[in-house]
């Protein structure tokens, strides 16, 4: 790139000493054809640096689609990056081909990039019964019978039968059988932490609807439902873990977070127990990942709060790949001081997820 902008600031140069001699036009069109040329390889370093990027935030290539200009390449979130074969040296890569799952990229200084392709399936947990391809274990009770993800909802976002049993020991489980295998389980009541299916919606963080009396009452609820317009998701309440049933090993590869609309109302405007987030205020998901042995594999990190000024209200994107392969994952909420009182956080400990995508190795 260098060697470029060189070549173009002696032609400038040289035209610049003989301009009154002779006709410039050739010099010109050689000028022309050399910006060109600058431009073209900007292009090309920029879109190997975000190759780069995604590799390097643990996003693998997925699959190899041979173009007029040279290939496309489909990375694990399903983003692409197209490189084009080098022309007439106006390309920053003199070649770029796939060669028995390896995609070889040569660049115009000799150097030589070679990336696996990796050949994996990934699987949903999206909570909605229209993709079930499974039926949840759940909940013991003699009375009920579950069959879809929306009959894990409870009929109250606080004190209902499902999640607020508190002296009944039963569990409030599921299970994504024969699809993810991730599964959750907890005894007792939501407030001392679990992962609780939900498709209540409400917009408006700062006022309380009409009939009820705290925001704790609606502690299920979302902005706008779910991720992408789908209705369900799920509200992690304090630290609570998910696991694989059939006690494998995967890579998550990626979760959709956001805030829950309880959390929003504190965070922009404050509550009983919480002031709201200020400048230096920070709120955030921290995931750490275990192995079939129990043994600690890495954390992994999404603020959902970065001052007053950037509170997270939308569905993001949490990469889990840092975690490396997992049997179970612990969520733990923590925020900054400011936040925190005596007996540790007071802003509400609550996120929502869903679109949970994992990875399975095909042969």
């Amino acid at each position: 790139m260098k060697r470029f902008f060189t070549i173009l600031t002696l032609a400038l140069s040289a035209f610049a000493m003989t301009a009154c001699e002779y006709d410039d036009e050739a010099l010109w069109g050689k000028v022309n054809e050399l910006e060109s040329q600058v431009n073209a390889n900007t292009e090309d370093i920029a879109t190997l640096s975000a190759l780069v990027d995604a590799l390097n935030k643990g996003k693998v290539i997925t699959s190899v689609e041979q173009t007029e200009q040279g290939y496309t390449l489909t990375l694990s979130d399903g983003s692409t990056i197209t490189l084009r074969n080098g022309e007439d040296g106006d390309s920053f890569f003199v070649s770029v081909v796939e060669e028995n799952g390896v995609v070889v990229i040569t660049l115009a200084d000799g150097r030589v990039i070679r990336i696996p392709v990796i050949d994996y399936e990934l699987r949903t947990l999206s909570f909605e019964d229209a993709d079930a391809l499974f039926e949840p274990y759940t909940l013991s009770y003699a009375d009920a019978t579950i069959t879809v993800w929306s009959d894990l909802i409870d009929a109250a976002q606080y004190g209902g039968r499902l999640l607020y049993n508190d002296y009944s020991n039963v569990a409030y489980a599921w299970n994504d059988e024969g699809n993810t295998y991730l599964s959750s389980s907890f005894e007792g009541p939501f407030w001392n932490g679990g992962h609780a299916v939900s498709n209540y919606v409400l917009a408006d963080y700062e006022n309380l609807p009409e009939g009820a009396s705290a925001w704790y009452e609606l502690q299920l609820a979302t902005l706008d439902g779910g991720h992408d317009g789908s209705e369900n998701f799920c509200v992690v309440n304090k630290g609570s873990s998910f696991s694989f049933s059939n006690g494998e090993q995967y890579v998550i590869d990626h979760m959709w977070v956001t805030n829950i609309t309880y959390t929003l109302n504190s965070l922009f405007v404050g509550d009983a127990y919480a002031a709201p987030a200020s400048e230096q205020s920070w709120f955030k998901i921290v995931a750490t990942g275990y192995n079939a042995a129990g043994e600690r594999t890495s954390v992994a990190e999404h603020l959902l709060c970065r001052g007053k000024d950037d509170i997270q209200t939308e569905w993001e994107c949490f990469d889990l790949t840092p975690l490396g392969e997992v049997a179970r994952v612990e969520f733990a909420i923590v925020g900054s001081d400011d936040l925190c009182g005596e007996w540790g956080l007071n802003t509400p400990a609550y996120f929502a997820y869903d679109d949970v995508v994992v990875r399975f190795k095909t042969e």
